[in-house]
């Protein structure tokens, strides 16, 4: 796996993202360089406060659940803030207090209007070389869950889709995953 070798940069470039007093209810992330903004909105919070009560519920209330919290990935300038992140559990933070994408056991983003593109192309192909275990695309416009596994050679060699709606289990961790409360855009 390739290391991060751009943090500075994406430390610097955070710094003046910092400056600029955006709304609080906007995530900044730094996709291959390109400053990404996107509103967050309810049908957005709730699946991924949901995800999160399914994640507790398994690991509990303890275990190191991220959601919005910069990780850097390798790539050319990849500072992301996946919706939500599991990290193993022992993990140790950096210096800054940031976490190594290599201690990311998964990973899910909830798609938004202007997420969508990222969301299935530039994550689904960094988390893939990243060795991310498992990814999972919520998608409240389709109201279609996505799950990629198996990572190798920098693609995902299994994926799983599942309708708003139903439960599931996701392979690993082996969480259930109840959809039925999950919004609809």
């Amino acid at each position: 796996m390739a290391a991060v070798r751009d943090s500075a940069e994406l430390d610097a470039m955070f710094d003046e993202i910092e400056n600029l007093n955006l709304p609080a209810d906007y995530r900044v992330e730094i996709i291959e360089g390109e400053i990404v903004i996107n509103p967050q909105r309810k049908v957005h919070s709730t699946i991924i406060r949901l995800l999160s009560r399914a994640l507790e519920d398994v690991f509990g209330l303890t275990a190191n659940i991220l959601w919005d919290v910069r990780i850097d990935f390798p790539g050319v300038l990849n500072g992301y803030v996946p919706d939500v992140a599991l990290v193993r559990e022992g993990a140790e933070e950096d210096e800054k207090g940031n976490h190594d994408y290599r201690d990311v056991e998964f990973i899910a983003e909830v798609v938004s209007k202007g997420s969508r593109r990222d969301d299935y192309t530039a994550k689904l192909n960094v988390y893939a070389a990243a060795g991310v275990p498992t990814y999972l695309i919520a998608d409240p416009m389709t109201g279609l869950v996505h799950v990629y596994r198996e990572p190798r050679e920098g693609k995902y060699v299994d994926e799983s889709g599942y309708a708003f709606g139903t439960a599931f289990t996701l392979p690993y961790p082996k969480v259930a995953i109840d959809t039925s409360l999950w919004p609809r855009d």
